[in-house]
């Protein structure tokens, strides 16, 4: 992770506690990968409690994390990355997770 990212990710008041669980006991996901490569850009990472950031986290906590982070994403965030259909990938996200939620 580049220095700059990595200090402007720790400055963020968002990443002191878990997306998911609200715990402080955190680690930070890769919630994308492009092109064979995560994403490096602070809308793509997001604070996961460490029991559940594992190299294959459960696809629930997974999706959910990736609907964290794409709507933290502007769209010139997304711009950058044509390949994937991210308006169709947030509009099945948020119809699975917010029916969860009912």
């Amino acid at each position: 992770m580049k220095e700059g990212l990595r200090d402007k990710i720790a400055s963020d008041p968002f990443m002191g506690k878990c997306c998911i669980t609200e715990s402080i006991n955190v680690s930070w996901e890769h919630c994308w990968n492009y092109a064979g490569r995560q994403i490096n850009e602070a809308w793509a990472i997001v604070p996961l409690r460490r029991d559940l950031n594992t190299s294959h986290p459960p696809k629930d906590i997974k999706e959910m994390c990736q609907l964290i982070s794409l709507n933290r994403a502007t769209k010139e965030d997304l711009a950058k990355y044509p390949k994937k259909n991210w308006e169709q990938i947030k509009k099945y996200l948020t119809q699975k997770y917010e029916k969860a939620k009912n």
